[in-house]
């Protein structure tokens, strides 16, 4: 009866064709959802993209990610999805993001100790109101039982990825985050959780400063694949 009431009160469409749905769906409807599309052909270590089966990402530089597992790519309803989350200010679409993260590594098999984000500093996290990352991250925590604990920070101004090139975005995450000083992360195997990977620069950063601080391995999961080759005019 409370989800009717909440239903009538404060109707809710779907993020993908707008058709109302009930909040019990999370603006995402069964049709739109069965359409999601879950990234195969990609790298199997970082899930970039292949150009005649060599990847452009991690085969040319040190990668620090054990393996990263990418759901969709960045477009059709998982894109509205993730900027809707991010930019309206949507909280509730963090829960779609981490049902498919979780569906999504249940097909993987990885064991992990526990799971963290990539972190957001105060001031912008203060601006949006929370961290997408973070939200993700400690659902899929309580779907799966695994541990979600905070293992980074990122450093107060810095420069946002939005607008750099691909090279810039390695160059501008060096030493922009840093592992928190833990002992849990010693010895552990770690599962890192983003929204968007682009590049990998982000992820693999963090992946390096975890492993400098004792971490066994770094997985990461990534909601969805952006297109590079819209960073090469850069």
């Amino acid at each position: 009866m409370l989800a009717a009431l909440i239903d009538i009160l404060l109707p809710s469409r779907c993020v993908g064709c707008g058709r109302p749905v009930s909040s019990r769906q999370n603006n995402l409807c069964r049709v739109c959802a069965s359409r999601i599309p879950f990234l195969s052909d990609s790298c199997p270590v970082c899930s970039g993209l292949l150009n005649n089966g060599m990847c452009g990402t991690c085969a040319e530089r040190h990668w620090y990610v054990t393996k990263n597992i990418t759901v969709a790519e960045y477009n059709g309803v998982v894109k509205e999805i993730i900027r809707r989350l991010k930019f309206k200010k949507m909280r509730g679409l963090h829960l779609i993001c981490a049902s498919l993260a979780k569906r999504k590594l249940g097909g993987h098999g990885i064991r992990v100790d526990c799971i963290t984000w990539v972190p957001m500093n105060s001031k912008k996290k203060w601006a949006r109101g929370f961290n997408q990352s973070e939200l993700i991250a400690k659902k899929l925590s309580r779907l799966t039982g695994i541990p979600g604990w905070p293992l980074l920070r990122e450093k107060r101004k810095t420069e946002t990825q939005r607008e750099l090139g691909i090279r810039d975005r390695f160059i501008n995450t060096l030493n922009r985050y840093r592992a928190v000083p833990d002992n849990s992360i010693r010895g552990r195997s770690v599962l890192l959780v983003d929204d968007v990977y682009t590049t990998g620069a982000t992820i693999n950063e963090c992946a390096r400063q975890l492993r400098l601080a004792g971490a066994r391995d770094v997985f990461s999961l990534t909601i969805a694949r952006a297109d590079v080759k819209r960073l090469e005019k850069f």
